[in-house]
C-alpha cells in the first residue's frame, strides 16, 4: 500500500478535485481511530459511517433524508458533526487509496458529506448565539480545497455561544478587509496540506504588516503538526487542533469589543 499512497498522494500537478482528494487521503492515513472513536458506543459510530458513506455515493443523495435516518437510528446533532461526518470522511478518504473508490466516486462522496454539514449548521446557526460569547473568523485559503474541517470548527463555536463568519477560498485582502470591519476576537485558519499551510503562513505575515490592531490568528487542522512540519509559524499566535486551547487564549488576551463592533459582525 505504501508505493501507492506516495504515487496519489504526492501530485506534482493537481486540480481542485484531485487536491480535496489527495487532502482526505493524507486524513484518511494520518488521523488516529481512537480520536473519531470517542462517544461511549464507538461500533455505532462507525456503522454511521458506512451508513454515510453509501448515502453519499449514491445517485439519489439527498441530506434531509440521511439526517432523518441518522437522528431517527438515536445520533444527535452534535455527534453526526463531530464524529459521523469526519469518519466518513476518513474511509472515503480509505477506500480511494485502496483502489475501492475511482476518484470521481470519491470526490462526489465527499462533496455530499459537505452538503449534509452544511445543511445541518444553516438549520441551526441562529440557536446558538449567546452575548457573552465571543467572535471569530473562520477561514479556509484559497490555496486550500479541503473545507469539511472549518464547516466542523465553525458548528462547533457556535454551539458554545459564539458568533462567527466562514469565509471559504479566502485571499488576504478579503480577511484584512472583514477584521478591519469587524474586529473579530480572532481569526482562525484551518489547514490540511503542507501546500495550504505554506501559503497561509504568508498570507498571515501580510496581515499583520497591514492590520492597524493586533489580532489574535490561530492555525488547526487535525493533522496540523504533521502538515506544518518545517514551515515557519511565527506569525500564528497558536498552532493547535484544540478549540478549548483557543477559547482558553482569547478569554485571557483579548479585551472587550466595543457594542458597535459587535452588532456589525452580525451583518
Amino acid at each position: 500500500m505504501g508505493a501507492r499512497v506516495s504515487t496519489k498522494n504526492f501530485r506534482t500537478s493537481l486540480n481542485s478535485d484531485e487536491a480535496l482528494i489527495s487532502t482526505l487521503v493524507y486524513s484518511a492515513l494520518n488521523t488516529s481511530k481512537e480520536q473519531l472513536l470517542r462517544p461511549a458506543h464507538p461500533g455505532w459510530i462507525e456503522e454511521s459511517g458506512k451508513l454515510l458513506v453509501r448515502h453519499c455515493l449514491s445517485k439519489t443523495f439527498d441530506q434531509k433524508t440521511i439526517l432523518q435516518e441518522l437522528l431517527d437510528l438515536g445520533f444527535k446533532l452534535d455527534t453526526i458533526v463531530d464524529h459521523c461526518i469526519p469518519i466518513a470522511a476518513t474511509r472515503l478518504g480509505e477506500a480511494w487509496v485502496q483502489d475501492t473508490l475511482s476518484f470521481s466516486e470519491a470526490t462526489i462522496g465527499s462533496a455530499n458529506l459537505q452538503i449534509l454539514l452544511k445543511h445541518i449548521a444553516q438549520d441551526r446557526e441562529n440557536n446558538f448565539v449567546s452575548e457573552r460569547g465571543k467572535r471569530f473568523l473562520v477561514c479556509v485559503h484559497e490555496s486550500e480545497q479541503h473545507t469539511l474541517g472549518a464547516l466542523v470548527l465553525g458548528d462547533m463555536l457556535r454551539r458554545q455561544g459564539h458568533s462567527l463568519k466562514i469565509k471559504l477560498d479566502a485571499k488576504c485582502s478579503q480577511i484584512c478587509n472583514l477584521q478591519e470591519s469587524n474586529d473579530y476576537d480572532g481569526i482562525f485558519f484551518s489547514c490540511a496540506s503542507f501546500l495550504s499551510v505554506k501559503e497561509t503562513a504568508a498570507c498571515v505575515r501580510q496581515i499583520r504588516r497591514t492590520l492597524r490592531h493586533n489580532c489574535p490568528i490561530f492555525l488547526g487542522g487535525s493533522n496540523i503538526e504533521q502538515v506544518s512540519q518545517g514551515i515557519d509559524l511565527k506569525e500564528f499566535d497558536l498552532v493547535t487542533s484544540s478549540l478549548n486551547a483557543v477559547i482558553e487564549y482569547v478569554e485571557k488576551n483579548r479585551k472587550e469589543i466595543p457594542l458597535s463592533f459587535g452588532m456589525a459582525a452580525k451583518g
